[in-house]
């Protein structure tokens, strides 16, 4: 579940079936690189950064005339 804040209204709102298929194969990910002897901090960070490097790719083609 997911908090949606809305001035004084706090919704719950069900997570994505995307999202949770997203969150299983990151979990599976991440123990597999963790038995690699990576630590959970770093991947975390590195996930981040990589996920946060494939949106702005992606919203730069997307304003990119076609």
């Amino acid at each position: 579940m997911t908090t949606v804040c809305d001035e004084n209204v706090i919704q719950l709102k069900p997570i994505s079936s995307c999202r949770r298929e997203v969150e299983v194969a990151m979990v599976e990910m991440l123990v597999s690189l963790q038995k690699r002897g990576w630590s959970a901090a770093e991947l975390a960070l590195t996930l981040a950064d990589a996920s946060e490097d494939l949106v702005m790719l992606i919203a730069t083609k997307e304003l990119r005339p076609h």
